[in-house]
């Protein structure tokens, strides 16, 4: 008996290590999760930028942990509000506002990935858990002058920039929020935020 048990729960560790593996294999990676959000970007393809969102799914997680009737109409309201402050986005030399990259990754750049390097941070809700994130350095070309955006970096006037060097911060989902059950939550990279790293003028 004791051995039918053992190979019944030996079965089931296998059975879990072939999920895992296969979760790994098709989940995207950071590299490709920022490929995808950068794409988006430049169609404005809305659906897909608020569902790999840091800030917009930040809301969509305390909207899931709270148990509450309204869950739904909560869900949507906050869907356009991002969407409403998506489209009145202006540009500036803030990188750090929620839908600033809007004006970066435009449709006249050309881009490369140059490295990418994990980082652990606190969470900001309880400074003794980590997380894990992963930065992505990309290289950008602006090809056309009157597109390009205006960037000021630390201690320099503002300016049109005909490259720059990015640090883009990706998070998992499921890292935003603790204490929501794994199956609400889908899994994946998504946009934290950018960090202008170094920039050259036309």
């Amino acid at each position: 008996m004791k051995k039918r048990t053992n190979i019944i729960i030996i079965g089931i560790l296998i059975l879990l290590a072939g999920i895992s593996i296969i979760y790994l294999v098709i989940a995207k990676g950071p590299k490709a999760a920022v490929e995808e959000y950068i794409t988006a970007m430049q169609k404005k393809d809305f659906d897909t930028l608020y569902e790999m969102n840091y800030e917009s799914q930040r809301k969509v997680l305390l909207i899931l942990r709270e148990t509450t009737e309204r869950r739904e109409d909560l869900l949507k309201e906050n869907y356009l509000a991002e969407k409403n402050a998506f489209e009145k986005a202006v540009p500036g030399t803030d990188t750090s506002l929620q839908w600033s990259e809007k004006f970066l990754f435009i449709p006249d750049m050309k881009y490369s990935i140059m490295k990418i390097e994990e980082e652990i941070e606190k969470a900001p809700s309880a400074f003794f858990r980590k997380r894990k994130l992963m930065n992505v350095y990309i290289k950008v070309e602006y090809t056309n002058d009157a597109a390009a955006p205006v960037l000021q970096e630390a201690g320099l006037e503002p300016k049109k920039v005909k490259s720059a060097t990015y640090q883009i911060r990706m998070i998992q989902r499921e890292e935003i929020i603790k204490g929501i059950r794994l199956e609400k939550i889908k899994r994946g990279w998504i946009f934290k935020g950018i960090i202008v790293v170094e920039t050259a003028p036309f």
